[in-house]
């Protein structure tokens, strides 16, 4: 083959490949687009667009170099973790390199997505370790891909790694634009397999005419191919009966029941902000608004706020001393649709009492300010009347105070692995203070000026969700009063996290109805000689009465945003999850579930969609997936090591050996055997008398064999190289298929079994 002829064909090899992988590309990036199911906006799409174009970009590139495999498919995943890691992770890294802190930092944002995946709800934000998850997936989807495309020779088989992935993330996410991502999905497909198939099928030896390019001969098929199979599967799958049937597996939370339980006072929180609930929970007459404090949590394990061990006292009358210079509160609290057991109300109470049947439900522990209602959970038609102290604080007072003595260590406390870099970072943001005051007062300015407020961000308030909050700078209200509070602890100064609810809607008259969405969780930090001062460090949120002391107005949620409001039917109280014990030491559930209370069905909207249950009952079932993956791996693994090790062999002469070996190997399965000093000619002979219907590819694989093998070296038509043309060796191809599809319909199927497996057959 002439140099000029050589290049020809390298020039036309390299474009179809180019187009080919523009075309494998495309649907990557389409895969890439199915994230829309999970993640809000459309910011996530640039960083996976990348991801794709690069890997694509960089496999090709070695391809036109003729990188092998073995070198090629690491340079490219290297690429690919480096391209990640810059993304994501840019300034821990040194000298354009990732540094010891890139992996910590990796390994942390990975350990809170494993914590949040099963309570975790659609659509999430795309930070805090789900980034990098959906690169890490898309990356993996491109690079199997194209080696399965371009190393294997597979067509619509390089479209699984990437179909996987795409239907992965529908299962889980929301119904966010299925059908006209599904639509592109199936169009991307239709032109990738076209194209792939277009590229690595067999170019005939001579053309009438001239021939036409990749481009024109084949874009136009595959582009009517693609719009006529997308636009069948968008307007007829979504009418086959059964497309709107019930799952096959469910990835909704709970049981359709109409209430829901709470196992500890931040679990409801979220789910209730994730709502923007409507649903009125309780109604208050009061004399002023007020913050209404269900409980105060002071003990923190490292992944959770919560109340330790605690003793209950009857309350039914006067409760406790109110501090000097506040003032009093009088409300009577009506429950709606709260259940749970903890009543909330005005801080501080100083007098409660159950109406009627209720005057010895209701217990009351000083320490963290908890009203408890026993022997039942709050029902429809319960009222309560409570008198709150409500402290006044002045700037002054507070500047002058220690926070020495909160009357319990525990308000100090922080697990043992709590991370150092927590009190690094509240020394430096505080660094000017000069009192606790200043401090508190610095560190609620820091979060409110430098963070954003979000609900899209999961739940968590741990060691792992502190560091990812602090370096994101993104959350809702459970993780700014969880970091604000563990940060105060960190330097010594006591805090602890209270949950409860926002005033309210005020009809003007002096009362308040409370609304699912006013569910709220702020800081409070002690003084000694004055108490327990609540600070407000989210965004969009401030205390009644608290502005001259925070400089905050006060402020709340005035209404769902963004048409995500949905109603459920009833709610339960944020509930404690330990227990507690009345004045003879008998143990008192607070977390006993609640009966359904019926409330008149509200307009609603689709709510979100969990991505995974919380139900221990109906756990995610990773096993069968992850069994279901390694056998489709397992089966898949022969046939890709086969396609790999012969795409591997270089020249024309060493394929038709390999072709003859397989061929002849294949005939083994049906008992033909071959002496060692037959001619290819005798052998194909021997093989039409014991196994006839593979006599014919036989022959002409033979004759190929012979003619090759008798040729003389040179450039001229009559020489091995001119024998061995690009179509001679596509036929050689066809006719080993043949007598391989012969041998496998004639034997049984464990010895197809056997077949499959064996890697080198």
């Amino acid at each position: 083959m002439s140099d000029q002829h050589r290049h020809q064909v390298d020039s036309r090899d390299l474009g179809g490949d180019f187009i080919a992988t523009v075309a494998l590309a495309l649907y990557s990036i389409v895969v890439a687009a199915g994230f829309a199911r999970v993640f809000s906006g459309w910011d996530f799409f640039d960083n996976l667009i990348v991801i794709a174009v690069v890997g694509h970009g960089v496999s090709f590139l070695l391809r036109a170099l003729r990188t092998p495999v073995w070198v090629a498919f690491p340079v490219t995943l290297g690429v690919l973790v480096w391209l990640i890691g810059a993304m994501f992770y840019r300034d821990t890294f040194s000298l354009l390199l990732p540094t010891s802190e890139t992996w910590s930092v990796f390994r942390l944002e990975l350990d809170l997505v494993g914590n949040q995946f099963r309570t975790a709800v659609a659509p999430v934000a795309f930070l805090s370790g789900w980034n990098v998850l959906a690169a890490i997936g898309v990356a993996a989807a491109v690079l199997l891909a194209d080696t399965f495309a371009f190393r294997a020779f597979a067509r619509a088989e390089a479209l699984v790694p990437g179909g996987v992935l795409f239907v992965f993330v529908a299962a889980l996410g929301t119904d966010r634009s299925r059908i006209a991502s599904t639509m592109a999905l199936v169009a991307a497909g239709v032109v990738a397999t076209v194209v792939l198939r277009q590229h690595h099928a067999p170019e005939q030896a001579a053309t009438i005419g001239v021939q036409r390019p990749l481009v024109g001969r084949i874009l136009p098929i595959a582009a009517g191919s693609a719009l006529s199979v997308a636009l069948v599967a968008g307007f007829v799958g979504p009418r086959l009966p059964g497309a709107d049937a019930e799952a096959l597996y469910d990835t909704s939370s709970g049981g359709g029941g109409d209430v829901t339980e709470v196992i500890s006072p931040l679990v409801d929180i979220r789910s209730r902000l994730t709502n923007r609930s409507e649903t009125e929970l309780f109604v208050v007459s009061a004399d002023a608004d007020s913050y209404w404090r269900s409980s105060a949590l002071p003990k923190f394990d490292g992944r959770t706020w919560g109340l330790p061990e605690r003793g209950l006292d009857r309350a039914d009358g006067a409760i406790a001393q109110g501090s000097a210079g506040s003032v009093e509160i009088r409300q009577e609290i009506r429950i709606e649709a709260l259940g749970g057991a903890l009543l909330p109300a005005a801080a501080d109470p100083i007098a409660a009492t159950g109406s009627g049947d209720l005057r010895d439900d209701l217990r009351f522990n000083e320490d963290s300010a908890t009203l408890v209602k026993t022997g039942s959970d709050l029902e429809r038609g319960d009222v309560f009347e409570i008198v709150s102290a409500s402290p006044r604080y002045s700037p002054e007072i507070l500047a002058a105070a220690t926070s020495n003595d909160p009357g319990d260590p525990i308000y100090f406390e922080l697990p043992d692995d709590f991370p150092t870099s927590v009190a690094d970072i509240t020394r430096d943001v505080t660094a000017g203070a000069t009192s606790n005051y200043e401090i508190a007062l610095t560190l609620q300015n820091w979060m409110r000026e430098e963070f954003d407020y979000s609900l899209e961000i999961q739940e968590g308030h741990g060691n792992n969700e502190i560091e990812s909050f602090l370096r994101n700078r993104v959350g809702y209200c459970e993780q700014f009063a969880g970091t604000y509070s563990a940060m105060l602890r960190s330097i010594g100064i006591p805090a602890r996290v209270a949950v409860g609810f926002t005033p309210g809607e005020n009809d003007g008259t002096g009362q308040y109805s409370v609304l699912g969405r006013n569910a709220h969780a702020w800081p409070e930090v002690w003084f000694d000689g004055i108490g327990w001062v609540p600070f407000e460090p989210t965004p969009g949120r401030g205390a009644p009465n608290a502005q001259d002391y925070t400089g905050i107005a006060q402020q709340q949620d005035e209404g769902p945003t963004g048409g995500d409001s949905t109603a459920p039917t009833t709610t339960t109280a944020p509930a404690p999850n330990t227990t507690v014990v009345d004045e003879n030491g008998t143990p008192v559930p607070t977390t006993t579930p609640s009966a359904p209370v019926p409330v008149p069905e509200e307009p609603q909207s689709t709510p979100a969609t969990p991505v995974a249950p919380v139900e221990p009952g109906d756990p995610f079932p990773w096993r069968p997936l992850v069994a279901v993956a390694l056998i489709g791996f397992a089966l898949a693994l022969p046939a890709l090591v086969r396609r790999v090790r012969r795409a591997t062999i270089a020249s024309p002469e060493a394929r038709l050996a390999s072709l003859w070996s397989r061929a002849t190997g294949s005939l083994r399965d049906v008992g033909v055997r071959y002496q060692p000093d037959l001619t290819p000619v005798e052998a194909a002979k021997a093989t039409s008398e014991s196994f006839p219907l593979a006599g014919r590819p036989m022959h002409s694989l033979a004759d190929v064999v012979t003619q090759v093998a008798f040729a003389p070296d040179g450039d001229d038509r009559l020489s091995k190289e001119g024998v061995l043309g690009t179509s001679t060796l596509q036929s050689a191809t066809s006719w080993c298929r043949q007598i391989e599809q012969a041998v496998s319909e004639s034997i049984g199927p464990v010895a197809r079994i056997r077949r499959h497996f064996s890697v080198w057959s």
